[in-house]
């Protein structure tokens, strides 16, 4: 059964509440543990580990009804367009206050975040020459050499490099399926 519309909305504002949870407690034990309260720092992970499960939980949940292009692409988009506005808010409202240092910082983290999206575009292209280039040369040459081996009586060997002809047309798929996935969880 397909989830409704509220449930898939409600389902993936608790999965950042807890992807955010953990992190939070994630970064709160660390400085515990820098001020010397190991104790307290090895409960709080523990906790932190709790959320983590309820995000992992909830994020499998939602891949049961959708593509993970459609969930992480939807969600990487909405983060992407809130987290640089949100930014630049925060700074614009941080010098308003008398902040200029605050404000100086979260503009270098938007820029930042500008520039993570341009990397990510890249890396998704260097994905997609990836997998042409694999389907081109590589199976062409595993095809070429396989006939040329069968012409000269080994079968063997022309079945062997069919079989991994055969892997690399996979790994080629494979690679240009991460480019998508790629290329839709940081679409910016």
């Amino acid at each position: 059964m397909a989830l409704g519309k509220e449930t898939e909305m409600g389902l993936k504002e608790l999965f950042k509440a807890n992807a955010e949870d953990f992190m939070s407690l994630m970064l709160v034990a660390e400085k515990l543990e820098q001020l010397g309260k190991k104790e307290e720092a090895k409960a709080l992970r523990e906790k932190a580990l709790v959320e983590l499960g309820h995000a992992k939980a909830i994020f499998e949940t939602l891949l049961k009804n959708q593509e993970l292009r459609g969930v992480v692409g939807e969600m990487a988009k909405e983060e992407q367009e809130q987290h640089i506005s949100e930014y630049n808010k925060v700074a614009m409202t941080a010098k308003q206050e008398g902040h200029e240092d605050i404000e100086k910082m979260l503009c270098s983290f938007a820029d930042q975040e500008a520039k993570i999206a341009e990397t990510i575009a890249k890396v998704s292209k260097v994905l997609n020459e990836m997998a042409k280039e694999e389907q081109e040369q590589h199976i062409s040459e595993y095809n070429k050499v396989a006939m040329t081996a069968k012409q000269e009586g080994h079968e063997d060997i022309e079945k062997m490099l069919c079989t991994f002809a055969e892997q690399e047309a996979k790994i080629s798929e494979t690679i240009k399926s991460v480019a998508k996935a790629f290329k839709a969880i940081f679409a910016f």
